[in-house]
């Protein structure tokens, strides 16, 4: 596990949602706002708007400088969808059922 970790992380939707998640790793890396803002040649001011939520914009190349400087990394992948509950029964219904009680 890397120091980052914690369990379950709701998904990230909103700015305000990167921000909070990215001060919950910025502080498990023991850093400050002062100092990570100084280390990637920003104001503290932006950082702690971006972390609060009330930043109207902050860019990606912003963000990046952030993420390396704390050494991550931005990765994407595929929204885990899970089924409706009329899926579910529709595919009951049919006999389609591949759920873990399925036979």
């Amino acid at each position: 596990m890397t120091p980052y970790a914690y369990s379950t992380p709701d998904p990230l939707q909103t700015l305000p949602d990167v921000g909070r998640r990215f001060q919950v790793m910025r502080k498990a890396a023991g850093k400050t706002q002062t100092e990570l803002a100084n280390a990637v040649g920003m104001r503290q001011e932006a950082l702690s708007r971006f972390e609060s939520g009330s930043a109207a914009d902050f860019s990606l190349a912003k963000l990046l400088r952030l993420l390396q400087a704390l050494e991550l990394q931005l990765e994407f992948k595929p929204v885990v969808r899970r089924p409706t509950l009329d899926e579910v029964l529709h595919e009951v219904r049919e006999g389609r059922n591949t759920g873990p009680d399925a036979q």
